[in-house]
């Protein structure tokens, strides 16, 4: 998936710890997922996920239910959730049993995220 969990310090040669991850985001490909929207995932621990997500302008989500907090802080461009516009430096946080059905950006936006795996 492009995350690693024996990436080493080049200056010492050290491994990472167990149960640590430590990730290069640049050597990190997107993968697409859905119709003008693309993610890169960054870590994965006790079934949670950090992941960077790219959605491409005039980009609309569908409506998802949050079985667990989810948290996001939009690194650039702009985008509306659930009726509130947000730009760069701008996050939320949705509580759980939430429903996200407002979720666009009309000019894109790059954002990071922390969630439950979903399934």
């Amino acid at each position: 998936m492009g995350y690693r969990s024996d990436m080493t310090d080049p200056e010492t040669n050290t491994a990472a710890p167990t149960g640590w991850t430590f990730t290069d985001s640049g050597a990190v490909d997107w993968q697409p997922i859905a119709e003008k929207a693309s993610m890169k995932v960054l870590g994965i621990a006790d079934g949670k996920m950090i992941a960077t997500f790219k959605f491409d302008a005039g980009y609309v989500g569908g409506v998802h239910h949050h079985e667990e907090p989810e948290f996001s802080y939009i690194l650039e461009g702009s985008m509306t959730s659930q009726g509130v516009h947000m730009d760069a430096g701008h996050a939320y946080a949705a509580q759980t049993g939430t429903t996200h059905d407002d979720f666009r950006s009309e000019t894109g936006c790059t954002l990071v995220s922390v969630f439950k795996i979903p399934g």
